[in-house]
């Protein structure tokens, strides 16, 4: 499916990018001898206002600027199918329709992005029918068979078995062998649903014997060894193809088998194979959490923590020790500051701190702190849940500002992890990554049992740099 809908892809991937142009004015007789000239809203501003405003989902003022945008320029893709994402998101299927049939001149090309267009925005999450666009698309383009083919999938999914192999064969015989190819894990995908999984695996097997070896063809082979529960028979089937072509897929593929039985060990060899043959470098390590890049930052007595602080100026060691975490009962450590901040005491923080506490406390001074609705170094319970579960938390991470809301930034695969020397290696820990609307930012350890702080960027910045 990733295959099929990759035009479509391409045209939405961009809704974030902002183009420059320059302001534009109007003038507008207002008396005789006399005129007004009338700012107009310039165009970066215009798309600055079009991406809040659908990330708010105010799809219908999104779609008011879209129209205003594709005014001034309207050979803009990317603009466009903004536009028809407001559409769909308005219900107003039959006018998003007739425009892409209007703007793209290829019909085939037409119906295959309107084909897609359920799939790309899960109509099935929101409880909507994609009929109307699947019916267009084969209507608009009848020896286009990738729509019948992609109504076939809609088809399994309702499971309507009879009907989904009929559209699907019938969409697979129009194709070119070209074609076919590329769309080779998509009709298997058919037939898997509609419960020909013999068909489904043979077909994908003669794919593969014949050439066919697209990361597509192999993930959709071997996912229906996962979706069946045949681990250890699709574990035995990639071994066996990579004793015939030992190619990355079939690496990947295994370990991610491996990984799904619990077998980490193996799992974390193939990773390591990977990364020293095919240049995957630490990705699939780092997927399985092997211990060969993953940090180890469990509290223990003997564990040592060290931060670099930035602040006023001056840098600074700030050293964690002794930490005994218990997220139900309490936290407590001893800290030293290094430098011309030098000081050195304890911190204590109660179960009612740890579980619920939105402050931070991040000014040290005294021998001994004993907190009971603040946390330091680590956050409580309760921001941590509301962080994994909603996506944001109040928090109060800087006293001269006040509690606010930080947000989860959306993954990348960048930002989930977090580098720091272990040992002397450098090492890697899985984050969260959040961020309140000033800018300020925060990186968490993903664990329920140790959320510490890993970094902070406020009116300060305090950084994690080595374990010990």
């Amino acid at each position: 499916m990733k295959k099929v809908i990759l035009l479509l892809n391409v045209c939405f991937c961009s809704i974030l990018l902002f183009a420059q142009q320059k302001p534009a004015a109007v003038i507008i007789p207002v008396q005789p001898g006399a005129v007004k000239v009338v700012p107009i809203v310039p165009t970066k501003e215009l798309k600055r206002q079009l991406s809040k405003n659908l990330k708010k989902k105010k799809y219908r003022v999104a779609l008011t600027i879209t129209d205003t945008l594709l005014k001034r320029t309207p050979k803009d893709d990317d603009i466009f199918f903004q536009r028809t994402a407001c559409q769909i998101m308005l219900k107003m299927d039959k006018q998003a329709i007739a425009d892409i049939k209007k703007r793209i001149k290829s019909k085939d090309s037409a119906a295959t992005i309107i084909a897609t267009l359920p799939s790309a925005f899960d109509f099935k999450s929101m409880n909507r029918s994609g009929e109307i666009y699947y019916k267009s698309a084969m209507t608009w383009a009848p020896k286009n068979g990738i729509p019948f083919i992609v109504y076939g999938l809609q088809m399994a999914d309702e499971h309507k078995m009879t009907e989904a192999v009929t559209y699907a064969n019938k969409g697979f015989a129009l194709l070119s062998p070209a074609r076919k190819k590329s769309v080779a894990d998509t009709y298997a995908g058919v037939l898997f649903m509609a419960d020909k999984k013999p068909e489904a695996y043979k077909f994908l097997e003669d794919e593969i014997a014949n050439g066919n070896k697209t990361v597509e063809v192999i993930r959709a082979y071997f996912g229906f060894y996962s979706k069946d529960k045949r681990y250890q028979e699709g574990i035995d089937k990639a071994s066996e193809y990579i004793q015939q072509d030992s190619i990355s897929f079939y690496f990947a593929r295994r370990a991610m088998l491996y990984n799904e039985i619990g077998n980490s060990e193996k799992a974390c060899e193939d990773a390591i194979t990977l990364r020293d043959n095919f240049e995957s470098y630490d990705y699939w390590l780092k997927t399985f959490n092997c211990p060969q890049v993953m940090a180890d930052v469990k509290p223990s007595m003997q564990r040592t923590y060290i931060y670099e602080v930035i602040f006023g100026g001056q840098t600074y060691d700030f050293r964690v020790t002794n930490p005994k975490v218990d997220m139900d009962n309490g936290v407590s450590f001893k800290y030293k500051l290094t430098g011309d901040a030098g000081t050195n005491g304890t911190v204590s923080m109660s179960k009612e701190a740890i579980a619920s506490a939105h402050e931070q406390m991040n000014k040290f001074g005294k021998d001994r702190y004993e907190l009971t609705d603040r946390t330091s170094v680590w956050i409580s319970k309760e921001v941590f849940n509301e962080l994994k579960t909603t996506g944001s938390s109040m928090i109060n991470a800087n006293d001269w500002v006040g509690q606010r809301e930080f947000t989860v930034v959306s993954s990348d695969g960048v930002d989930d992890y977090y580098s720091v020397s272990v040992d002397d290696q450098f090492k890697y820990i899985r984050c969260i990554k959040v961020e309140a609307k000033d800018g300020e930012q925060l990186w968490i350890n993903d664990d329920a049992n140790n959320p510490i702080i890993l970094k902070m960027n406020v009116d300060f910045s305090i950084e994690l740099k080595q374990v010990l």
